[in-house]
């Protein structure tokens, strides 16, 4: 007999056995079932998620794109808050209580070096946005997250003005134009494959 089975055989026979001792003994080790089995791989549980590190080149200074971060982060934040208010409920807040913290809590800032570093805090996972100002103007930005925001992280790459060189100018990286010497494979600096002529 499974465990709901038993759970609602014991709440029909409540009356008749005069308590709800075997209720209390059930209601915890299926609650906690129910959890195992949602962070196996049914609703985006705790399990350890894949880290993605993508570097790109966009044409802004390093203050305006920290700025179109912070503005960024924001609006993750209210469309996640917006999200668990229209779904909460009893089960979600358990699951929070039990995880730890606040119930839900996304895109929590955590750490800022304006205009260098911005770290937030997400129920997937850490997310670190690393800026490098590039000499002759632009940013090289470095995010570092988990893969289940990769969508996230792709809209707003693609919300940024981004431009890479056709060819790089000496030896420089096609990505971020910094000097790299001519045997690296990779920019030492954002990661970037070096295109060989």
């Amino acid at each position: 007999m499974s465990i709901y089975n038993m759970l609602i055989e014991a709440l029909v026979n409540q009356e008749s056995t005069g308590g709800f001792d075997i209720l209390w003994i059930i209601l915890p080790i299926l609650l906690c079932l129910m959890l195992m089995g949602q962070g196996r791989g049914g609703g985006g549980g705790s399990a350890a998620q894949e880290t993605v590190s993508e570097a790109w080149y966009t044409v802004q200074d390093t203050e305006t794109t920290y700025k179109t971060i912070e503005t960024v982060v924001a609006e993750w934040r209210k469309e996640a808050k917006e999200k668990k208010e229209r779904s909460s409920g009893v089960l979600s807040s358990i699951k929070g209580a039990l995880g730890g913290g606040k119930p839900g809590d996304r895109f929590v800032m955590k750490e800022t070096i304006p205009p260098r570093l911005y770290r937030v805090s997400d129920t997937s996972g850490p997310i670190y946005f690393e800026l490098t100002e590039v000499v002759g103007g632009g940013t090289v930005v470095k995010a570092t997250f988990s893969s289940q925001l990769k969508s996230k992280m792709a809209k707003f790459k693609a919300s940024l003005p981004l431009k890479i060189p056709a060819t790089p100018i000496g030896n420089r990286c096609p990505a971020c134009g910094k000097p790299v010497l001519p045997e690296f494979n990779l920019c030492p600096y954002c990661g970037e494959k070096m295109i060989k002529g």
